[in-house]
This record gives C-alpha cells, sequence and structure tokens, in this order.
C-alpha cells in the first residue's frame, strides 16, 4: 500500500513543480477545474481520509470541504508544498499503522465504516484519476509531462538487446535478440512477418521489458542475419514446417531458461503470414503455458484454425487495417478472430481503403507501413495497446482478459433462445471445471437484456438472466441488486428481499469493487438507493 501510495503521490508532486505557474489557472473547458484546482482537491481529499484513518487532524487548516480556495494557496510554491505535506504525512501514517492498520474500520463517506485498507485503495485511485486529467491539461498545452519524458530518456538509453547465437536442430546458426526485464516475470517471444526481420519488433520489446515483460525476437531461418536457405511458407504440412517449428521451439527454450523468466507463463506475438501462423502454431505445441497471443495482419491455416476453436481459454488480441497492403489479409483476421473461442478477445480494425492486390507479403510486394509490425509507425498509439494487452494478460490477470462484448455475442444470443440461460449455465459450469476464474459474458451487458426483458413483461426469463449473472460474478452488488429488482417484478419477494439485503451487505463490506465495470461512488449510491428502496417496498427497510 505504501509503494502505490507514494508512487501516486509523487507523480502528482512532480507535476506541480513542474507547469508553469503561469498556466496553473488554465483550464480546459469552463466548468472544470483549473490545474491548481486539481491539485488542490486531490491533496485536500487525502487529507480527509488520512485525518479519518488517523483519528485526529493531519497537515494544514484549509477550511471546510475537500475543495480549497485559492485565496488560501496563491502561489504555486503554497500548492506544491499542501500536495507535498498530504503524500508525505499519508506515508507516514500507512507506516505508522503496518499491516494491521489497514484491517482497521474507520468513518468512509457519510459517516459508513469502511476497511482502511478499501480507504487508502480509494485515495490512490482517486489520485490516479486526478493525475490523467491533468496530463491532458499539460497535453493541451503542448507540454510532456514528466513522468513521460523520463520514459522517453529511459528508452533513449536502455542498454541494447543482447544478440545471442541459437543452434538449430540441424547446426544452423539462428540469431535471436533478448529483452531482459528489470525483475522476475513472465516471457514473450515475438515472430516477424515474411517481408521483415525480428528487427521489426525492436521496439515494442524493449517497452515490454521495460513492463515487467521479458522478451525474445527470431529471425527465422533464411531471414535477416539467421543462416539457412529462406523458403515460402506452405498451407499444407511439409519439411519446412516440422524445421520451422523446430527452430522456433528452439527459441521457446532459450526464453524459457532464463533467469527470472516465469515459463509457465508465456505469450506469444507474430505478424504477417510467417509470424501468425507460426505464433497460433507455437501455441498449440504448447498450449499449457502459452497465457496470451497478438496477431497482427496474418493467417493461420487448418491446424491452427482448429485450435483456436478449441482454445476458449486463450485471449488473443487481433489487429489488421483495411488497406492491408497484402489483401485479403483485413477479411481473413475478421475470420480468425470470429474462430477464436476464448470471450476476453479483443479485435483492433484500422478503416481505410482497400488496396490492389500486387503479391504475397514474402514476394517484394511494395511496403506501404500498412501491414504487421509496419503498423506501429502509421498508428503510433498501437505499441501502447500491445504493450497493455500483454501486462494485463501476463502480468494483472495472467491467462485472462475481460468478456467482450462482441468477442461474446454468440453467447448472449443464446439468452434469446428457449431454454438458452440454461445451456450458458452449463457452459459457465464447464468452463470453471477448466478455469475458476473463466467468464462468458460481460456483467453490463447480460444486466441490460435482463433489464430489457423485464421491460417486455418477461419476468420469469428476466430472473432467470439476472440469476446467471450473479452466478458469474457472485461478488457484484449490482448484479445481486438487479436480481432483486426481476425478483420483486416476479412477485417473489422473499428472494428479493434476500438479494436485496445481500447487494447492501457486499457494498458495506468494501471487500471488492461494486460491479466488474464500475466502482465509482456514484453507482455504489445507485446501487445503494435502488436495493434500499427495494427494501422499502418490502417493509424491511434498513
Amino acid at each position: 500500500m505504501l509503494d502505490s501510495w507514494n508512487a501516486i503521490g509523487n507523480k502528482l508532486i512532480a507535476l506541480a513543480e513542474d507547469f508553469p505557474e503561469d498556466k496553473y489557472d488554465f483550464r480546459v473547458q469552463k466548468d472544470e477545474r483549473t490545474f491548481a484546482q486539481n491539485l488542490l482537491h486531490a491533496a485536500a481529499l487525502d487529507f480527509v481520509l488520512i485525518r479519518s484513518v488517523f483519528g485526529s487532524n493531519l497537515g494544514p487548516d484549509f477550511g471546510q470541504g475537500d475543495s480549497p480556495s485559492r485565496d488560501v494557496f496563491k502561489t504555486k510554491a503554497d500548492v506544491v508544498k499542501f500536495m507535498q505535506d498530504a503524500v508525505a504525512d499519508g506515508a507516514q501514517v500507512i507506516q505508522q499503522q503496518g499491516d494491521a492498520g489497514l484491517d482497521k474500520t474507520s468513518k468512509f463517506f457519510r459517516n459508513r465504516l469502511a476497511h482502511n485498507s478499501y480507504i487508502w485503495t480509494f485515495a490512490v485511485e482517486h489520485s490516479a484519476e486526478h493525475y490523467g486529467q491533468l496530463v491532458v491539461y499539460y497535453r493541451a498545452n503542448n507540454l510532456v509531462p514528466p513522468d513521460s519524458r523520463r520514459a522517453q530518456a529511459q528508452q533513449s538509453q536502455s542498454p541494447a538487446a543482447r544478440v545471442i547465437d541459437l543452434k538449430a536442430s540441424d547446426g544452423t546458426i539462428l540469431k535471436a535478440s533478448y529483452f531482459g526485464a528489470a525483475k522476475p516475470g513472465p516471457g514473450v517471444l515475438l515472430l516477424h512477418q515474411g517481408n521483415r526481420t525480428r528487427k521489426s519488433w525492436d521496439d515494442e520489446a524493449g517497452q515490454l521489458a521495460a513492463a515487467g515483460i521479458n522478451t525474445l525476437t527470431l529471425d527465422m531461418r533464411g531471414f535477416g542475419e539467421s543462416g539457412g536457405e529462406h523458403q515460402r511458407w506452405p498451407r499444407e504440412d511439409s519439411p519446412v514446417k516440422k524445421t520451422w517449428a523446430d527452430d522456433i521451439d528452439t527459441a521457446w527454450q532459450y526464453l524459457v531458461s532464463q533467469p527470472g523468466v516465469n515459463r509457465h507463463i508465456i505469450g506469444l506475438g507474430g505478424a504477417g503470414l510467417v509470424g501468425v501462423d507460426n505464433a497460433v502454431l507455437t501455441a498449440r505445441r504448447h498450449a499449457t503455458e502459452v497465457r496470451s497471443l497478438v496477431l497482427l495482419s496474418g493467417e493461420t491455416f487448418l491446424p491452427g484454425q482448429q485450435f483456436l476453436r478449441q482454445a476458449s481459454q486463450l485471449p488473443g488480441l487481433f489487429v489488421v487495417s483495411d488497406d492491408d497492403e497484402d489483401p485479403p489479409t483485413e477479411e481473413v483476421m475478421e475470420w480468425i478472430y470470429g474462430i477464436s473461442s476464448n470471450p476476453g478477445k479483443q479485435f483492433v480494425h484500422y478503416p481505410g481503403k482497400k488496396a490492389p492486390w500486387n503479391g504475397f507479403e514474402d514476394t517484394q510486394i511494395p511496403a506501404v507501413g500498412t501491414h504487421g509490425t509496419d503498423l506501429f509507425k502509421s498508428h503510433p498509439e498501437l505499441p501502447g495497446i500491445v504493450v497493455d494487452w500483454f501486462v494485463t494478460t501476463l502480468i494483472t490477470t495472467s491467462g485472462h482478459a475481460a468478456a467482450q462484448p462482441l468477442a461474446s455475442a454468440s453467447i448472449l444470443e443464446q439468452f434469446e433462445l428457449p431454454g438458452g440461460v440454461a445451456r450458458v449455465t452449463q457452459q459457465l459450469e464447464d468452463a470453471r471445471r477448466r478455469d475458476p476464474k473463466a467468464q462468458l459474458f460481460p456483467e453490463v451487458v447480460a444486466t441490460i437484456l435482463g433489464y430489457d426483458h423485464l421491460a417486455a413483461g418477461e419476468r420469469k426469463l428476466a430472473v432467470e438472466i439476472m440469476k446467471l449473472v450473479v452466478t458469474a460474478y457472485p461478488d457484484s452488488a449490482d448484479a445481486y441488486d438487479s436480481l432483486s429488482d426481476a425478483y420483486l417484478a416476479d412477485g417473489q419477494k422473499d428472494l428479493a428481499r434476500q438479494t436485496a439485503e445481500k447487494a447492501l451487505a457486499l457494498l458495506d463490506s468494501y471487500t471488492g469493487p461494486a460491479s466488474s465495470w464500475s466502482d465509482t461512488e456514484a453507482r455504489r449510491k445507485l446501487i445503494r438507493d435502488s436495493a434500499q428502496q427495494n427494501l422499502k417496498q418490502l417493509g424491511a427497510a434498513r
């Protein structure tokens, strides 16, 4: 907790110290807080929460509420010191109270009791929200935030990747580059497209290593600096495929043998036909270790297609551009995205004018920046999307990505069919026998479907849907409140009372978010008011 508190606090202090004083009263829109007011509010709310946990007043007198006046903090130096004091005093309280203090309860908003761990987490998240807003203020003034400048400097000064000679089973020397992370973590193997080499992944690999992911790039046999004869990638099984599989597994063994690499949490990235098909086939050979895929502008043949259909546990990020220089890549990528059976899969689709077909990717057709890793230059936000995807699926929620509406459309469509909710319930049970954390659909969309049926007078079906949402998201106060609404509409008063009380109990426990998709104070209030209204109707107000 102390690390999280100091990390976001020091970021806000850096902004406060760095931003020009003559722009301290800048605001993006007239009804928003100014730059200075954002900092003052963030620090003041920190003090409000610190005082609640500590049990007495700390810090300066800034008046009532959590939005101090600029009349009190007139200069940049005043604002900076206020921010510094808030961060320092909070850190001191966390240190003094230790882990035992996190388990205690204190008064939170509206005098409700909450665990101190939740209060500190709320404070950190609140500061992070304002940090994000202040970064927008920087960009609106054509300024680069300090944290971004440091990241850019670190990237430019980062040590060169370690170039590796790997010996294939037939003695051929394969060239690879290893980008080691600063601390132990997962690994990623990146495979290039047919008209590029491993160096097309260099910048991305460096960013992944900086994010804590050990990354290896490989020149395929006959490409770049690797030895061996260049051969076209065949559709049918042939000795070439066996040779390349052996080469990639040689690189795989190098990656997972490196100190600090968690060999049980590996991601694969592939670009173009060569990279995508080989990435999918490598995941097929190492299905228990591969937790995530990134596929750019390519295709996988029948064995890969069959694997993606079966690998419901494997989240994948699929990326393509309409103007891909190697049509029909766009149509094929849409197709293999559709084949993938994981409900957390994501599709990044860049619109554009369809390009004429001039040849295959590995036949020296002119490159115009619309295929595979070339997209990193034409779409500068894409490298960050890829890094975020791997961080989410390899570190934050290893092997999982949140269920997406588009990806789970076929599941959600079953709700409308006779017996469909029961079938999806069984599918969820089957999926959770394989993976206890599996999700087949997003909570919010399924809940909306339930309310749609409730509005149409289909109360029994609405109850079925809401019960399934609770089964899928048992820690969601929102899900229990929605089920209470359905029970109440259906005349099942005892169950309506029980589920409303469960929603309130979950809100009061502060052991988790109010729902899988939102945990704002406004959302929590809406859920609380709804559950209490149901109890009032039932004559059991709390």
